[in-house]
């Protein structure tokens, strides 16, 4: 620590050194002429001053040096012990007594009575020459300096503020001692006080609080305007969208961040925000506490910034292994190897050779291989550490139970129509708070439970559905199925981008329209549902920049898709930051621990994979629900129908011309029922070609979704021309089977089918191809046209329900609105 004395304090203390000089010359002096200095005549006009009123002369400024020239003997307290209620006691003996103390070697570290170590560091070169010359007697052979430590320590507001020991060497020399004060020895009090003279001073002042307040800094961030302090700035440090302004030195951050931040702000027992104007009643979430022997969140967020050893020689990582464990995979080092065995929950796996412990040790082992500066440990990412926090307090083996949520202000309808692991399901959204990833597989009502939890919270629509082109209308067929109280008027389908984007109660939107909306319409949606989440998986993409300031926005945010990640880690990043944004500040951070991210000479390789398992768990326990088929098949029902509404758009006009002709010949009525008859064929023919593109457009949705064996059944040529012609095109495998395949042929194609490993879709005539035939290993089918035989559906559907089919079978009629769909089905 650097001297901060001015030239008029170092020219007071030379004076007053060079005075005791002479005064213990003259003692000296006085004693070898068998003069009694008790006795002696005064040759002063006043009395002499003490030593220590001497070291009073001697204004040093509060910040002291560490060691100075002047300085009192006291009692060595160690660091650790606590200043409050400790008797500091000073030597009583006056600047004489204590300069018998001082040896004439001047070591700068001489043991002395106090039990301390005495401290004499920055002498000047002039000291030495001036004791020299000085008359020596055995008897008295020290010289007139003693040293202590004074301690200057800075505050968290002003930065000035006394430590516990430099408050007592500030009672000697401090700036508010002039000389003609007598400074006498603190005597002890049984109240954890010291007195001076008459005057009593506390041992240790209590620290005050800190108060500060949030400040909306932009439209998207807020700012912290509070004082300093160690605690609150690796909180600050901690938050994914810190920013720091050196220019104010003011910390901000984003709007996603305010409830975490707050939330361990409040930890901290001497710390106080005022919250963000406008987020006072925003749900702030309590953070886990800390009792005796439990592991401190925010310590353990705050070994985030600094595990990492510039010449460590041996580095390894912390990874979630399950709900209590976690291992660490590094090599072998005597030191570590020692550390882990002193772990009371360590394991070792010899197959795999590596160590493993609960998670309540985590904290002790970090802080013990941080000690070890050969050795770098990478600790576990922040997001585990904040979704897992309550296990690092106490490790539990079981997953808590979630409460059953009170449906009762939703519709009886649907509420009466969940399936047991449906309502499961919504429990875990309401938990969850509104936002989470329904990863259900296909077929499990992930519409419906969306419906429900979106019913929930609907004192804060308006809604918003955004879902692929082919299924719009299918959401809103279902809103008004399941929820009677809402008016079909107040259900508004976006589908061109000249339709009206006026906010209604429920708003249904496609992906490529999202993109065109207007933003001040879609900042107002506090509830947002995105069917086929996956569709975001690609950062780059239009579709995910429109949706994702949508969605970080939004306070209730329901992701919706049966294969969230269909061939790497990479694709779910942009769904986890819809959801939670304080996981991962960027891709990067996201890439580097889950996808194996390399650097190449291209740039950076995200298309591999890394710890899934610790992902797999994170997911779980913080975002995302998923059940499979096998977990609730004992819930489900051997069939499962499903109407798929879907528009007849895109056609030429020549064809809606006709279309429409049809409709209103239909409309109109016949006079016999063979013309009925007649019209409606011809009715039935129109439709077929206005449904080709909504069809193939489907199809394609499924095998995006990661669908990879369904049966596709229509009845006329041109379907089935088209639909093959478009899987052709897109390098999909396909068999194909109608009144021209040969009856080996078909059984050459059902057993390619049957057995193959890769993508397959069955396309198939539902009068050809309706009996037959076994083609269980799909457990989807799509009826891109209806017939007008119900019997020869249920015998096409029978071809995937059948001896040999272990699931739950899922069927699904495209029916086009304005079509003869409307009298067939």
């Amino acid at each position: 620590m650097s001297v901060c004395l001015t030239e008029e304090q170092k020219r007071r203390i030379e004076e007053n050194r060079q005075k005791a000089l002479a005064r213990r010359a003259e003692r000296l002096a006085e004693q070898k002429n068998g003069i009694n200095p008790n006795t002696a005549a005064v040759s002063h006009t006043k009395p002499r001053p003490t030593g220590d009123e001497y070291l009073q002369n001697a204004q040093l400024p509060s910040c002291a040096p560490a060691a100075s020239k002047e300085v009192t003997a006291t009692t060595y307290i160690p660091p650790n012990t606590e200043a409050a209620g400790a008797n500091l006691t000073t030597a009583k003996t006056g600047f004489t007594a204590a300069n018998r103390e001082y040896t004439a070697s001047n070591n700068p570290r001489t043991p002395v009575e106090g039990g301390y170590t005495a401290i004499d560091t920055n002498v000047t070169a002039g000291r030495a020459d001036l004791t020299r010359n000085l008359p020596q007697d055995s008897s008295t052979s020290s010289s007139n300096f003693h040293a202590t430590r004074g301690v200057c320590s800075r505050s968290e507001k002003a930065g000035a503020e006394l430590g516990n020991s430099a408050s007592n060497a500030s009672r000697f020399y401090g700036l508010g001692t002039t000389s003609g004060m007598k400074a006498t020895a603190p005597t002890p009090r049984t109240d954890g006080r010291e007195t001076m003279g008459s005057e009593a001073i506390p041992a240790k002042k209590a620290a005050a609080g800190i108060k500060g307040r949030c400040v909306r800094h932009s439209e998207k961030r807020f700012c912290v305007e509070v004082g300093y302090k160690a605690e609150l700035i690796a909180i600050f440090k901690g938050i994914p969208s810190k920013t720091y302004d050196p220019a104010t030195r003011m910390w901000s951050f984003g709007l996603e961040d305010y409830p975490s931040l707050m939330s361990e702000v409040q930890r901290l027992p001497n710390v106080t925000l005022k919250p963000l104007e406008g987020m006072e009643d925003i749900d702030i979430p309590t953070l886990p506490s800390t009792a005796s022997g439990g592991a401190n969140v925010n310590t353990l967020l705050t070994m985030l910034n600094n595990w990492q050893r510039k010449n460590a020689t041996l580095k390894g990582k912390c990874v979630l292994v399950s709900r209590s464990r976690f291992e660490v995979d590094i090599g072998y080092h005597v030191e570590i190897i020692g550390l882990f065995k002193q772990m009371s929950s360590r394991n070792y796996d010899m197959k795999t050779r590596k160590w493993s412990f609960l998670l309540e040790d985590y904290q002790k082992l970090m802080e013990a291989s941080l000690r070890l500066p050969q050795v770098e440990v990478e600790p576990l990412p922040r997001p585990v550490i904040q979704a897992f926090a309550s296990q690092f307090e106490k490790t539990s083996l079981n997953r808590p139970e979630v409460p059953d949520v009170d449906l009762s202000a939703v519709d009886s309808k649907l509420v009466s129509s969940l399936m047991p692991f449906q309502r499961d399901g919504v429990n875990f959204a309401i938990f969850r708070e509104g936002r989470l990833l329904l990863a259900d597989d296909m077929g499990l009502g992930k519409t419906i439970q969306a419906i429900c939890i979106a019913a929930y919270y609907r004192k804060e629509w308006p809604l918003l559905v955004v879902a692929p082109s082919s299924v719009r209308f299918t959401w809103a067929e279902a809103f008004c199925r399941w929820l009677p109280s809402v008016n079909s008027n107040s259900i508004n389908v976006i589908v061109t981008g000249r339709d009206s984007q006026s906010a209604s109660l429920i708003n249904i939107v496609s992906f490529d329209l999202l993109t065109k909306m207007d933003k001040t319409i879609t900042s107002n949606f506090q509830v947002v549902i995105i069917d086929e989440s996956h569709f975001l998986k690609n950062v780059k993409t239009a579709r995910c920049k429109s949706a994702t300031p949508l969605l970080q926005s939004a306070k209730r945010v329901i992701l919706l898709s049966g294969t969230p990640a269909m061939s790497r880690p990479a694709e779910l990043y942009t769904q986890i930051d819809a959801v939670r944004p304080s996981f991962f500040s960027r891709f990067h951070v996201f890439g580097v621990r889950y996808c194996d991210a390399k650097l190449m000479p291209w740039g950076w390789d995200y298309t591999k994979s890394s710890n899934l398992t610790e992902l797999k768990l994170l997911l779980e326990e913080s975002i995302m629900i998923r059940r499979l088929k096998s977990d609730v098949l004992s819930q489900l029902p051997a069939k499962q129908r499903k109407m798929v509404v879907i528009t007849a758009e895109g056609i030429n006009a020549k064809t809606k011309a006709a279309l429409v002709a049809s409709a209103k010949q239909m409309a109109q009525g016949f006079k016999s029922k063979v013309q009925e008859k007649e019209a409606l064929l011809l009715f039935y023919n129109r439709t077929a070609e206005a449904k080709i593109r909504c069809v193939i457009e489907y199809i394609l949705d499924l095998l995006e979704s990661g669908r990879e064996k369904f049966l596709v059944f229509a009845h006329h040529r041109l379907v089935l021309d088209n639909v093959c012609e478009e899987l052709e095109r897109k390098n999909v495998a396909f068999i194909r089977i109608d009144g021209a395949t040969s009856s080996a042929d078909r059984q050459a194609l059902c057993q390619k089918f049957q057995f193959s490993d890769k993508t397959c879709v069955a396309v198939l005539s539902i009068t050809a191809a309706n009996m037959g035939l076994t083609l269980s290993s799909a457990d989807l089918v799509v009826f891109a046209e209806l017939f007008w035989n119900p019997g020869v559906l249920i015998q096409a559907e029978d071809r995937v329900h059948r001896i040999g089919q272990t699931s739950s079978v899922n069927i699904h009629y495209l029916v086009a609105k304005g079509t003869a769909d409307d009298y067939l089905w």
